[in-house]
């Protein structure tokens, strides 16, 4: 589908039209930066003042957000059709999903609907680069609005981020969206007015929502995800009831780090601790899957295991698991970037062949310096943690029942608490074989299991000893 691209000249035209009143600024070229707001006049706002600059004041109406999509819905019946057939996915779901996926799927189900049918596929208006374009637009140029959430808005989307911004954006009581001078500042006829794309996001949701990363102002975060064990029984049924995304965020604010994963509690749990899951029927004959801990039904509190798991005996056992997961996961994050293509590299390879350019590459390297140091700061704090764990639990009693819930013969070296291993920048916890055979415990346990072994051979032989001839 063509696009046209209109000169800036014609903003100001187009925003008369539509009520948009760039009340001090107006849209500039910005050498070095593309386009941006600037401002017409020298203006200033005390700290603590009523009397607030208004820059620029765009009607709700031309907001693009989840409510303008709904209402819209309610007016046009062959978007509500549209909607209805291939809307309401979730935005991890869509992050996920491959673009070339979602765009043959939208193709399969509006082929479906007349309109739609005719207006895209009929006359091949619509291409695969099409939905890519539309997807970057509203990545690139959507801000989280007080109210309206995720939106995408007119001319407020020309104004570039800065760490040290100068105003803000607001929605006022008229529902429209204004872009205010921030408290404190002054500036003068043709500076450049900044906003803040958000403090909380990472360099990697930075570099893939606006291209670019800004040291200063991008959260020390990584969120990996989570995949339950190859051989959990109940890995799939967990990933279906659970109430969020399988991943664990870690966060490091003034050099400490932390980190939050309700589903790692959650995959961490088996049968044998008391998790269940169990098929009911309700009044209305409908059958649903339904989640048990110790007896109790928590289907609506998945994501609250930290908590359920506090008053349990092994309490402290779950807890290493998790940690044990964790440090395994930034550990082979950590061997991913360091046995990588090396930047120097593809810097010159794609230089080379004209393919990316040297900021891109730039920016795929800040973003590897910043990922390598909060997961090096990740596996030394999981490894802080582990410690404690392991001198408030047996050691024996996790590793049977977690690592080993089969022939306890076949005990191999495991993350668990013990001693260390620390080797090209993995932080393990290792608990050497020879430690748990020794302990009293685990000698009991395969005493009993080699008892057991010695009567199954006693019995086959003398099995083979009868004649029944």
């Amino acid at each position: 589908m063509a696009s046209t691209q209109l000169p800036l000249e014609t903003l100001s035209t187009w925003a008369m039209f539509n009520d948009v009143d760039l009340v001090d600024v107006e849209a500039r070229e910005i050498p070095g930066c593309g386009l941006g707001l600037l401002s017409n006049k020298e203006l200033s706002r005390e700290e603590e003042t009523f009397d607030i600059p208004t820059l620029l004041r765009i009607p709700g109406e031309l907001v693009l957000s989840a409510e303008a999509v709904e209402n819209y819905a309610k007016v046009d019946k062959n978007f509500r059709q549209l909607l209805e057939a291939a809307g309401h996915k979730s935005a991890t779901a869509a992050k996920i999903v491959a673009l070339t996926d979602e765009f043959d799927e939208l193709r399969e189900i509006s082929a479906t609907l007349p309109f739609w049918n005719e207006l895209f596929w009929e006359s091949d208006k619509v291409s695969l680069i099409d939905w890519v374009r539309v997807d970057a637009w509203f990545r690139s140029r959507c801000l989280e609005l007080p109210k309206s959430g995720e939106a995408m808005v007119p001319v407020l989307d020309l104004a570039n981020h800065s760490s040290k911004a100068n105003a803000y954006y607001e929605e006022n009581g008229k529902d429209e969206v204004v872009l205010l001078l921030r408290p404190g500042c002054r500036v003068s006829s043709g500076d450049e007015m900044t906003i803040s794309y958000g403090d909380a996001k990472s360099g990697a949701e930075m570099l893939f929502s606006y291209g670019f990363i800004d040291p200063a102002s991008a959260a020390d975060r990584i969120t990996l995800p989570l995949i339950p064990m190859e051989d959990d029984p109940l890995g799939k049924a967990k990933l279906h009831v659970f109430d969020g995304a399988p991943t664990v965020e870690f966060v490091r604010t003034n050099g400490s780090l932390s980190w939050k994963s309700p589903f790692a509690y959650f995959m961490c749990l088996n049968e044998e601790d008391g998790l269940s899951f169990r098929v009911l029927q309700d009044t209305g004959g409908s059958r649903e899957l339904k989640l048990f801990w110790q007896e109790e039904d928590v289907t609506s509190t998945t994501t609250a295991f930290e908590q359920h798991i506090d008053q349990h005996p092994l309490a402290q056992i779950f807890r290493l698991r998790v940690v044990s997961v964790l440090e395994d996961l930034v550990a082979s994050q950590l061997e991913r970037l360091a046995t990588g293509v090396s930047l120097e590299d593809l810097d010159e390879s794609l230089n080379e062949g004209g393919l990316v350019c040297g900021t891109c590459i730039s920016a795929a390297a800040t973003l590897r310096e910043q990922e390598t140091s909060l997961l090096e700061a990740a596996a030394k704090a999981l490894e802080d943690q582990s410690f404690c764990f392991s001198k408030s639990c047996n050691p024996s009693i996790f590793l049977l029942q977690f690592d080993y819930p089969g022939d306890p013969s076949q005990l191999q070296t495991s993350p668990a608490c013990g001693a260390q291993a620390n080797k090209g920048g993995r932080c393990a916890l290792t608990l050497q074989k020879t430690q748990l055979l020794a302990d009293e415990n685990v000698v009991a346990y395969l005493g009993l299991m080699e008892d057991a072994q010695n009567d199954l051979v006693q019995d086959e032989l003398s099995n083979e000893d009868e004649d029944f001839s």
